[in-house]
């Protein structure tokens, strides 16, 4: 299995043009792609995941931080940039919801509908006591959506 990895390894770095069939065409100049062209935006997330497998971290702050104006997103190639991991104590605030660790804000949101109208306390005014459970269920469930919220996107004004 490890000849396998290994030679579907070379092949991927033959088509990108990382290996050294691949910069035999040229540097990454206008070429063409079957000339050697190396497509800048696969070079340069090819080169963050070796940084990221090398050191455990993303690029340091200054390689390519351009500022968070218009036009920012030039200088990554056009590409969205990630959002930050959650902070750990959020993690029972995603159990609560429903949703994966880390799972985006529109995911996080859809569960957040779907559970306020199964546990909404007034779906259970007939019975006081289903009533009472309901609604703590109901403030847990807004209190996570809040703070997962918050730290996605920052306090809402």
């Amino acid at each position: 299995m490890e000849g396998f990895i290994d030679r579907l390894a070379e092949l991927l770095k033959t088509l990108w043009g990382t290996g050294a069939e691949g910069r035999s065409g040229g540097a990454g100049g206008g070429e063409s792609r079957r000339g050697g062209f190396i497509d800048p935006d696969v070079q340069a997330a090819w080169e963050e995941l070796d940084e990221y497998i090398r050191t455990g971290s993303g690029p340091s702050a200054g390689a390519g931080a351009a500022g968070a104006g218009p036009g920012a997103g030039a200088s990554t190639g056009g590409r969205p940039r990630t959002p930050p991991r959650p902070d750990q104590s959020l993690r029972q605030d995603y159990a609560n919801l429903e949703v994966p660790f880390g799972a985006d804000i529109d995911a996080v949101r859809a569960s957040y509908k779907r559970l306020m109208l199964t546990y909404h306390p007034d779906r259970f005014a007939g019975d006081a006591e289903k009533q009472k459970i309901a609604l703590e269920i109901a403030k847990k469930i807004n209190q996570s959506f809040q703070r997962i919220r918050d730290q996605q996107e920052g306090p809402s004004s």
